[in-house]
């Protein structure tokens, strides 16, 4: 386990891989000198899902924004991300997703160059330098990997290069697809 087994991946039924990143001491020093409270990551409350199906009816899956609504939008994320990442920073509580399906709390934590995610369950730290990250993937969708971990639509996936990966669970549709989307531009931002 990669907490005692987290988020096992097999791409076939003779080659099972389970998440195993390096102790890393000094995220421990950092982590056990923060208090650990149970601080849970805040979605904001004008957070949206959209899907092809709601956003246009021409069918084409997109919609026109005249620039007005391009530099709104635009700010928003901008807002978004600096609100996740100033929570990311100072600590949040994830339920993280073993791979039985039962969830451990896990304390995450973002160094101040936004390049390395520190992972604590217990008294275990691993990290996960996001540059390794090759996917990060909503609800059951993980595309040809064969997962053995029972997920399901409120969990999202962090997919390394070398097809580790770890699952976390939210309390909601909204929730998930905020902390995906907001992972998915910090690790598009390190390319």
């Amino acid at each position: 386990m990669w907490f005692g087994r987290c988020c096992c991946v097999q791409k076939d039924a003779n080659d099972e891989q389970v998440f195993n990143a390096q102790f890393d001491p000094s995220a421990h020093d950092f982590l056990a000198s923060h208090p650990s409270e149970r601080k849970q990551l805040h979605v904001p409350p004008d957070f949206s899902i959209r899907s092809v199906d709601s956003t246009a009816s021409s069918g084409s899956g997109y919609v026109s924004l005249n620039e007005e609504q391009k530099a709104r939008e635009m700010t928003k994320l901008q807002h978004m991300i600096r609100d996740f990442v100033m929570e990311f920073l100072q600590g949040v509580v994830l339920d993280a997703v073993l791979e039985d399906g039962s969830l451990v709390p896990c304390k995450c934590v973002m160094d101040s160059k936004l390049s390395i995610l520190m992972l604590q369950v217990h008294n275990t730290t691993r990290t996960v330098d996001l540059t390794t990250i090759q996917e990060i993937c909503s609800g059951k969708d993980l595309r040809d990997l064969q997962v053995t971990t029972p997920l399901d639509d409120l969990c999202a996936t962090l997919v390394m290069n070398d097809d580790q990966c770890v699952s976390f669970k939210f309390p909601d549709l909204q929730a998930r697809e905020h902390f995906a989307t907001c992972m998915k531009v910090l690790r598009l931002a390190l390319d």
